[in-house]
């Protein structure tokens, strides 16, 4: 994307944002290239100009999934809140698998599905950087967790005992707990969701 005058400089347009249009490389070539002496191809007048920006404008307010690629979205949950949908899930299980010591206390993984699906559609590149590091140490923490739980359970299928994988397991559970608890209260607060909110 570029940053092209609606009015150009040279017909009297100002530089501040309400002269300014976002449009791609290509049309941001052929915009001001109409020749009045040798009219072929398309001109753009300031009005159309104003109009196009206005409408996009109000798209990406008012419908902002429009503006992804028709296959990308698996479901009509965006990815934001399907994140926020899958940290509530990862909370859960956190909390389930927080004491290995007891025997029905571990099990369930941490999935990630809907964090990769965020990363494959931008969207957390859109979140500020606190709140994207959050979400990412978060994620980061249940991975390793993963790794160590499922470790501690095959030890436990093959050695009908528990060994020091267990420690390992539990703290991983244990680190991660908080973090995905902050990247989910981070994101409510984000969003401008507050307790007791959340599913009006």
């Amino acid at each position: 994307m570029e940053t092209d005058h609606i009015v150009p400089r040279s017909e009297g347009g100002l530089d501040d944002i309400e002269n300014a249009i976002a449009v791609c490389f290509e049309c941001h070539a052929e915009i001001h290239a109409y020749n009045n002496q040798h009219p072929r191809g398309r001109k753009f007048t300031p009005d159309e100009l104003q109009l196009h920006k206005t409408q996009w404008l109000k798209v990406c307010q008012e419908n902002p999934a429009a503006l992804v690629p028709s296959g990308a979205l698996d479901s009509d949950v965006g990815p934001i809140q399907a994140l926020i949908d899958e940290l509530e899930y990862n909370d859960v299980v956190a909390k389930r698998n927080k004491d290995f010591r007891v025997e029905n206390g571990r099990g369930a993984e941490f999935i990630d599905d809907q964090f990769r699906r965020a990363i494959r559609l931008g969207a957390i590149s859109l979140l500020d950087d606190a709140l994207k590091s959050q979400i990412l140490q978060a994620y980061a923490a249940m991975h390793r967790a993963n790794k160590a739980v499922a470790a501690e359970f095959q030890e436990h299928v093959v050695s009908y005992g528990r060994g020091h994988l267990r420690d390992l397991a539990e703290k991983g559970v244990n680190e991660a707990t908080p973090l995905i608890t902050s990247a989910l209260r981070s994101l409510f607060e984000h969003l401008g969701i507050k307790d007791g909110q959340r599913d009006q």
